[in-house]
């Protein structure tokens, strides 16, 4: 089960592209598309393998109105579903993207 103090480190195949406040991820590899709305799109950007979800969710409150609860379950959904599709890795420990 995903908690608030794991890491989300990004698979190096996933491509990013931002369209206009939602963005586009690319697996390159197989070649799927996923779509994150805005929310969505700056978590990505936000995500570096070094900050645990808890403190994404706090960066996140600052930029929406969205209270420190709801960001952490939101992210932790999204996680799961970023984790099933192979997009990210759930991880104990901080790490650094270059080097996942």
């Amino acid at each position: 089960m995903i908690q608030k103090d794991n890491y989300l480190v990004k698979d190096h195949e996933v491509l990013f592209t931002s369209m206009g406040e939602d963005a586009v991820l690319l697996h390159a590899q197989r070649g799927d598309y996923y779509s994150l709305n805005k929310v969505g799109a700056r978590l990505w950007v936000l995500t570096d393998g070094c900050k645990t979800i808890g403190e994404l969710a706090g960066l996140i409150t600052k930029e929406f109105d969205i209270s420190q609860e709801e960001a952490v379950g939101d992210i932790i959904e999204l996680a799961e579903q970023l984790a099933k599709e192979g997009l990210v890795q759930v991880v104990e420990t901080p790490q650094n993207d270059k080097q996942a």
